[in-house]
């Protein structure tokens, strides 16, 4: 026995493959019942096998359920178990002990051999360690491999709604940013506006009132940090909102009277350009803006060329007097 305990310190760690393949001969080679197996410690030689635990860098082992921070779904790279949610939790080399399980309304599952367990708000490593901890501490085996894996997210969702292809709910499959949200909608349509909203509640005060964050990312404006919005993760109950653009209207003694897309720091001489200019019988001097207010009273401004122009502004050139 010293001679094999010599030879397992020099091996390299097991791996888990060839683990579960030593727990299936273990279960082939006993006598007893089933129940009695699984009750069973492994043997003297397999007790030498480093914990898989600590083979598969799991978290530390605990039964309390933390809050889900965003170091721990940094780590985990999965967003916290909620309800609804189906998961596949499997015990290498014990098929029998392997289940799919959906989370239910009270946030609980039922594992074999273990019972209910609360998994609200619990990563998939924090199940992983509490399963494997339960089945050791329980006397079912000394060294339990156990995986978990999310098979249907549906307690983690965001909208995207707007102009979009297919607006919708969807699930937040890992990490999902702004850009893969608008992506998974399929994309924006032609009447999209260059302005994207994200709303997203705040943190509970303490009165117990929520509020919505308005977060703005301009797809119109360069730079690293307009790449780095669109790739912010979103989490929860997160609306990305994408309006229809904003249009301004010119008509009278111009080419090409009709609607045009808004655009930063437009004035009335580049919106007189984008109409093919002052026609042969038109005047500059004769233009006016006709404007909604903030009482949504219509009124009638005379406009300089270096004027900005608004959202829904209709401007119209009049005609030469001479």
């Amino acid at each position: 026995m010293r001679a094999m305990s010599s030879r397992h310190t020099q091996r390299r760690p097991i791996t888990l493959w060839t683990h579960a393949a030593l727990c299936v001969l273990l279960a082939l080679t006993t006598g007893n019942s089933p129940a009695q197996e699984l009750k069973l410690k492994l043997s003297t030689e397999l007790a030498t096998v480093p914990d898989l635990a600590v083979a598969m860098a799991v978290a530390p082992r605990t039964e309390a359920v933390k809050p889900v921070n965003d170091a721990l779904l940094a780590r985990d790279g999965q967003p916290p178990l909620g309800v609804g949610d189906q998961i596949a939790i499997t015990v290498f080399g014990q098929p029998d002990l392997s289940a799919e399980v959906t989370v239910g309304e009270s946030g609980s599952i039922m594992v074999p051999l273990i019972g209910t367990l609360n998994v609200l708000n619990m990563s998939a490593a924090q199940l992983e360690t509490m399963v494997a901890k339960r089945l050791k501490d329980g006397g079912y085996l000394q060294n339990p491999g156990v995986s978990v894996q999310i098979r249907q997210l549906r307690s983690q969702l965001v909208s995207v709604i707007g102009e979009v292809q297919r607006p919708g709910r969807y699930p937040i499959q890992g990490k999902m940013t702004v850009l893969e949200a608008l992506a998974t909608a399929g994309g924006l349509t032609q009447r999209a506006d260059k302005s994207i909203l994200v709303l997203r509640k705040s943190p509970t005060t303490v009165s117990g009132d929520s509020v919505r964050e308005e977060i703005s990312i301009q797809l119109d404006t360069a730079g690293a940090q307009f790449r780095g919005r669109l790739d912010a993760p979103l989490v929860n109950d997160d609306v990305v909102y994408v309006a229809v653009q904003k249009l301004f209207y010119i008509h009278g003694e111009v080419r090409r009277p009709g609607a045009y897309p808004m655009e930063q720091g437009l004035n009335i001489m580049k919106a007189l350009a984008l109409s093919g200019g002052v026609s042969e019988r038109g005047s500059k001097g004769r233009i006016k803006v006709h404007r909604l207010d903030a009482q949504k009273v219509l009124r009638e401004i005379r406009a300089e060329l270096p004027m900005t122009i608004e959202p829904d502004d209709v401007i119209y050139v009049d005609e030469r007097l001479f």
